[in-house]
């Protein structure tokens, strides 16, 4: 029974109880000396005190919580980019993938756009790489012009002799469509990928 435990830590009502006890206690004949009572009482006042702002502490965490949990929902519904190569489609919508490049800027290039299985099911020819951020629509069709599935696929970027490109950071595109929470943990989630709040490089207001 964890009632019957001794407790390790006096707190104040234990430290009046005992300063109590001591004044009913003393001897009449040698009371307690003022400056030790006013001591004790300081002593008192001051571990109240710090009780009142460790309480205060933890109820100003708990509302910064509730703030940040609350805020979070908000990005359902929003787009979130963070490094990578994914990005998801809802089926109808265009998204735009976006890379930055720091390297020599080829002349001309194209975008791989791959399924789950790894499978090409989309090839786009670009010629507009500019030094650092660039952008591009992926309107979700397939090379025969058929609109693909809703889900997450994935792309990579080649020169037109399909070899790599120096110098590139690219960008995974997704939908939020919920927020987990774990412990003091706070996740996004896009279908089945988990997105860490602290790998975020940009959110997309309009959500498309």
């Amino acid at each position: 029974d964890k009632s019957s435990e001794p407790k390790k830590d006096l707190g104040k009502d234990d430290f009046m109880h005992l300063l109590v006890s001591q004044m009913t206690n003393q001897n009449p004949l040698e009371p307690m000396d003022n400056t030790e009572f006013i001591a004790q009482m300081a002593q008192f006042s001051s571990l109240e005190q710090m009780q009142n702002i460790a309480a205060g502490m933890e109820l100003l965490a708990l509302t910064q919580t509730a703030a940040t949990n609350s805020s979070m929902v908000n990005l359902i519904g929003k787009r979130v980019l963070i490094p990578g190569t994914d990005v998801s489609f809802d089926g109808e919508n265009p998204v735009d993938l976006t890379f930055t490049l720091e390297g020599e800027i080829p002349t001309m290039g194209q975008i791989e756009i791959s399924d789950a299985e790894g499978k090409v099911v989309r090839t786009i020819p670009f010629d507009g790489f500019v030094k650092g951020k660039n952008s591009i629509e992926f309107d979700g069709k397939d090379n025969s012009g058929t609109v693909l599935e809703k889900g997450n696929y994935s792309y990579k970027l080649v020169t037109s002799d399909d070899s790599e490109i120096e110098g590139l950071n690219t960008y995974s595109n997704y939908f939020v469509d919920a927020v987990a929470y774990e412990g003091t943990n706070i996740l996004l989630k896009s279908g089945n990928s988990v997105i860490n709040l602290s790998d975020i490089h940009e959110v997309i207001n309009n959500g498309i």
